[in-house]
């Protein structure tokens, strides 16, 4: 086990995914009594770290916003050598660590785009992923999909990738959550006698909301209500409802009947799995990495990506049926919870 530990992100704040994680992983770290030391170039100012927790703060303010990633990964090659770690993990793409979080690629992001041609910011994204995970001893993948495209773009040997999904926030998204529905139905004005559906993002167009967009606004889908959480954009379809951006998105997840992630490309989609640990069923695209959570048809459905005639389908022919049993959810939410999450990225063995 550990002793000393590394972790490595270039931003260090209150806000994002990974961010998020790396606040996780330095209070568990810290709860098992290892000393933890978090190598970054920017500190929110509304971050407070434990007095025990080291900080080494690599600054790149004389270089232009393009190629901060790259210098800092310069400067931390040198910083490890310069200091002793038992365990470095890195949620960057930095190639002096051992150990690398995945949560994409960006040859991924671009092929779901069609998009051919390189820019300069193109080219040092590309070169990041394939010197990272050429380097790393032990890739931790967000999904199978991924780990494919590492293996598959980037030619790296798949016997050092992990499957490992993002933790899920169990304390926040649960079952329990429904026995507050009442209240949240009437904060956000959502009728329960109708067919609700969620769309969560704040990037639509790669997320799939002109799909979404184009299917209720038919007339044959009148009855359904779209509530988009993370746009202000009104709209003049009266079953579609735009709710700005939703901190709280375990309150919706429980006065809906489904959650739609139609995406052209998502590693992951962590909504999915909140879904899910809030009872409420999931319809998603083959081109999200949760999709691999979707183990019965008590969770939800899995449509190919920009097939409009299924998405109309599924959705025209949905039913409303009670949130998704408990017992359903327990295997789910042991995998997806952050103890289980930190002892495969702790495990020496790979598969």
């Amino acid at each position: 086990m550990p002793k000393k530990i590394a972790l490595i992100h270039i931003r260090l704040m209150n806000k994002g995914g990974l961010e998020t994680r790396l606040i996780n992983y330095m209070n568990y770290f810290l709860s098992l009594g290892h000393e933890v030391t978090i190598i970054t170039s920017k500190i929110s100012g509304e971050i407070e770290l434990p007095k025990d927790v080291h900080l080494i703060k690599i600054d790149l303010s004389a270089y232009p916003k393009f190629i901060r990633h790259l210098f800092f990964n310069y400067k931390l090659e040198k910083t490890l050598e310069e200091n002793t770690f038992d365990y470095t993990l890195s949620l960057e793409r930095t190639w002096s660590q051992d150990n690398l979080i995945a949560p994409n690629t960006h040859i991924g992001f671009l092929k779901a785009q069609d998009k051919w041609w390189r820019n300069p910011s193109d080219m040092i994204q590309l070169y990041l992923d394939k010197k990272s995970f050429r380097n790393a001893k032990n890739i931790f993948a967000c999904s199978q999909m991924v780990k494919e495209e590492i293996v598959n773009e980037y030619n790296i040997d798949a016997t050092k990738i992990k499957v490992v999904f993002p933790p899920l926030n169990t304390q926040k998204f649960n079952l329990q959550e429904r026995a507050k529905q009442k209240e949240y139905l009437e904060k956000y004005n959502i009728d329960i006698s109708k067919i609700n559906f969620l769309f969560v993002s704040t990037s639509h167009k790669r997320k799939g909301l002109d799909l979404l967009m184009e299917i209720f606004s038919k007339k044959e889908n009148e009855d359904k209500h779209l509530y988009i959480a993370g746009s202000t954009a009104q709209y003049k379809q009266k079953n579609i409802h735009s709710l700005g951006f939703v901190n709280n998105t375990n309150e919706l997840y429980v006065c809906v009947d489904a959650t739609l992630h139609p995406a052209v490309y998502e590693p992951y989609g962590q909504i999915i799995s909140e879904s899910i640990a809030c009872g409420t069923r999931v319809i998603v695209s083959d081109k999200v990495g949760a999709k691999e959570i979707i183990k019965n048809k008590e969770l939800g459905e899995i449509i190919p990506a920009n097939d409009l005639e299924a998405w109309s389908y599924a959705i025209v022919h949905f039913e409303k049926k009670a949130s998704i049993p408990e017992e359903i959810l327990q295997s789910i939410t042991k995998e997806l919870s952050l103890e289980n999450h930190m002892c495969k990225l702790i495990s020496k063995k790979v598969n």
